[in-house]
């Protein structure tokens, strides 16, 4: 017999499948796919229970319950109720009807029978075609059928109907006031989908602008999160090692960039992050597969997510590119080696990049304001797409390398599109150069 459940992998509740089988032997349950101490201790809760209730315990059979996927190590507070339904249609003494066995049975065992919905439940979210039967609940905060005693007929809730969950845009960052360079910064990384690099001085806003942007999130996919309001932001911090960041162990567990598909990857202190780290991103950042090998086994990520990434230059915090280095208390040496930690293939996958001082105008330009403008632009997107001509740009800019002229021609589309412009000229490429040529210029020179 096959019922489907859940189980607990990386903090959240993943859909799991159990399979169980009668054969002859030992009254005792064996429980295969790598299971924790919990569920083996449920043998016991599972007996007690249906002794309770008044059922029987086969007596001349052991039970075997194989749960899938084999590989990953389980854990789960409620597998036990779908254990013990499935042992009680196997004998006949409970039988289940088809929609019963569709629906994901998830619930905890009390050794009088009881069932009672696990307190982790409330994390996983009832947005797809799955329902979700468990136990009674003081709270019942959502629709599920429920089962409150073994011995009870199962109570099938006829509201549970799969729904589209409608995604909520956070709002921390729609209620705060941006500087008119960092409202268009914030338009030119939603509209273009392009990683963003913001250097500057301590205290300046750096760190302010990233984790804001969450905000106004424009996704170039249609990937909808899987049980989120919104699309995730991750922003590790930069003491991580390389295998978390990347996940791995023997059983390949998941890591920092696989938690953050779909959504924003904020690396505040890039340059504080380990070098292993950085370089592992140059793969990832193009879109290209990011196959992971431990222990024999292999996982292959489809990488889908946008980086914004904030740094300093100089281990004094003040200098930028463009400016001296009055006032810096460290050696040219130590300071040209702090910058050196950025090499030139990954400074190469950023297409935008903000360099940010104490000196800014000031804020007056609302967040709702620049959501707005993204909207608006988004809508004269669908009406008049652009394609920007490579031929042309590399004819003009053939001394920059493709993926510059991809970020130049990206946003050269955004402005000729906001302007409802049929074609993209030369101001519009001028315009551009700001955010994806001048600023990686001077980073080149560097502190020369």
């Amino acid at each position: 017999m096959i019922l489907n459940t859940l189980i607990e992998q990386q903090n959240r509740l993943v859909q799991a499948i159990v399979e169980i089988q009668l054969i002859p032997g030992i009254p005792q349950i064996h429980f295969l796919g790598l299971p924790d101490k919990v569920i083996k201790e449920s043998f016991f809760r599972i007996k007690a229970a249906m002794k309770s209730s008044g059922f029987k315990f086969p007596i001349s059979q052991q039970v075997i319950v194989n749960i899938r996927p084999s590989s990953l190590k389980k854990s789960s507070q409620g597998l036990e109720l779908a254990v013990a339904l499935g042992i009680l249609h196997l004998t006949g003494q409970k039988i289940l009807c088809d929609r019963s066995q569709q629906h994901l049975i998830y619930g905890e065992l009390d050794l009088d029978g009881g069932v009672r919905e696990p307190e982790d439940l409330i994390y996983f979210k009832n947005i797809h075609k799955d329902f979700v039967l468990t136990g009674k609940s003081l709270k019942q905060t959502q629709n599920f059928s429920r089962l409150e005693h073994l011995k009870d007929e199962i109570q099938l809730d006829e509201s549970q109907k799969p729904v589209e969950k409608l995604l909520k845009r956070p709002e921390m960052g729609l209620d705060k006031k941006f500087s008119r360079d960092e409202a268009e910064l914030i338009f030119l990384l939603s509209t273009s989908g392009l990683h963003g690099l913001i250097a500057g001085q301590s205290g300046a806003g750096k760190s302010f602008l990233a984790k804001n942007f969450i905000s106004f999130y424009d996704p170039k996919h249609d990937v909808r999160p899987d049980d989120q309001d919104w699309y995730p932001i991750i922003a590790p911090h930069h003491s991580l090692t390389a295998g978390a960041f990347l996940g791995g162990g023997v059983q390949l567990s998941e890591g920092e960039i696989e938690k953050v598909e779909n959504g924003v990857l904020v690396l505040d202190e890039l340059l504080e992050f380990h070098s292993q780290i950085l370089e592992s991103l140059r793969e990832p950042m193009t879109g290209e597969p990011l196959r992971i090998a431990r222990a024999g086994r292999v996982k292959e990520i489809k990488p889908l997510f946008q980086v914004i990434a904030t740094s300093n230059f100089c281990p004094c915090g003040k200098w930028v590119p463009g400016y001296d280095l009055d006032g810096c208390r460290f050696s040219a040496v130590k300071c040209r080696s702090h910058l050196n930690r950025l090499t030139g293939p990954l400074v190469d996958r950023f297409g935008l990049i903000y360099f940010h001082t104490l000196r800014r105008p000031k804020r007056e330009i609302t967040g709702r304001e620049i959501l707005k403008r993204i909207e608006n632009w988004n809508g004269k997107a669908i009406k008049n797409p652009l394609k920007a001509d490579l031929d042309f740009i590399d004819s003009i800019y053939g001394e920059l390398s493709g993926r510059r002229q991809q970020a130049l021609a990206k946003v050269a589309e955004i402005y000729a599109i906001e302007e409802n412009s049929r074609e993209i000229t030369v101001k519009h490429l001028k315009k551009s150069e700001s955010w994806t040529i001048s600023g990686f210029a001077q980073l080149e020179k560097g502190m020369s």
